[in-house]
Parts: C-alpha cells; structure tokens; sequence
C-alpha cells in the first residue's frame, strides 16, 4: 500500500471511529456525490469535508431518485449518490467496500456499520411521506388530494424494463 493509500485508510479509519461522537449530535443523512468515494482513500479527512462537503437530508424521504452507496456507522450516515445506473453504483459499491476492509483490517473494533447499495427514496419512504402529506390536508381542511406527480425514474424503468 502507498503512503497516500495508508493515509487515506487511517483517515477513514478515524472517520469511523469517531462516528461515535459525531452520531449522537447528528443523525441526518450527509448526500455526497459518488465520485467523492474516489477520494476516500487517499485524502485526509480535512481535505474531504473541504472537497466534499455535501448536502445534509433530515432522512430518506427527501433524497433524490436514484441509487445510493449507502455507508452507515452508529447513526452517521453517508449516501453517495444519486446514482443513474445500479451498475455503475455496484462498481463504486466494490470500491468503498475494499477501503472500508482496509480501514477495518488497521481497526478491528469497528464493528455494526452498514455498507450497501440501494434505490432511493425507497417504496416506504414516499408511501410515508404519501400519507403525511395527505393526513395535513385533511387536518388543513384542504379535501382535495394532492396534484398527481409524474416519476420520470419510474418511467424510464418501465421503457426499459428495469
């Protein structure tokens, strides 16, 4: 392993470790393009905040459609994304998963994180936010359902059979 790559690995490795700190003050989720997940090896942790600050979400719901690189440690939660393809989103999947062994192999006590791909938001969120939205409107008064909203992912899954 080169020195930057050690670097980056030690730098993810007191990433996840002082997640423990960071979660129990913050639990949104921090959305940050995919391809920051290149960095994550080599740049320290000042370097990445600075390049890639990122947007923070107060939970699924209000993500963009799209795929996620989702890494999850005891409530700090990074979704890389969105992401178009599930393919291209399993290649950066198996990227962030070797830095994350390697981060693991230098600190065995990091255990319970959660390191997946996934579409989001998912079906659960939107139907939450579906009942949310329409139970305000009948405490508002309002009978009227909410204006139907075209799901242009959606759409182009069902054209292409994905």
């Amino acid at each position: 392993m080169t020195q930057l790559g050690a670097l980056g690995v030690l730098t993810l490795a007191w990433l996840i470790g002082s997640a423990n700190v960071f979660a129990q003050s913050v639990s949104e989720i921090r959305v940050i393009e995919e391809s920051a997940i290149s960095y994550t090896g080599f740049l320290s942790k000042a370097r990445f905040d600075q390049r890639f600050s990122g947007q923070m979400k107060a939970d699924t719901a209000d993500l963009d459609s799209g795929w996620y690189v989702i890494y999850e440690h005891e409530g700090l939660s990074y979704y890389f994304g969105p992401i178009l393809l599930e393919s291209t989103g399993q290649d950066y999947l198996a990227q962030l998963t070797k830095v994350v062994e390697s981060a693991v192999q230098q600190r065995p006590s990091i255990v319970g994180y959660r390191l997946e791909l996934s579409f989001e938001p998912s079906e659960v969120a939107q139907t939450a936010r579906a009942r949310s939205s329409a139970s305000d409107n009948v405490e508002s008064g309002d009978r009227t359902p909410p204006p139907p909203s075209f799901d242009i992912w959606g759409f182009v899954r069902s054209v292409f059979g994905l």
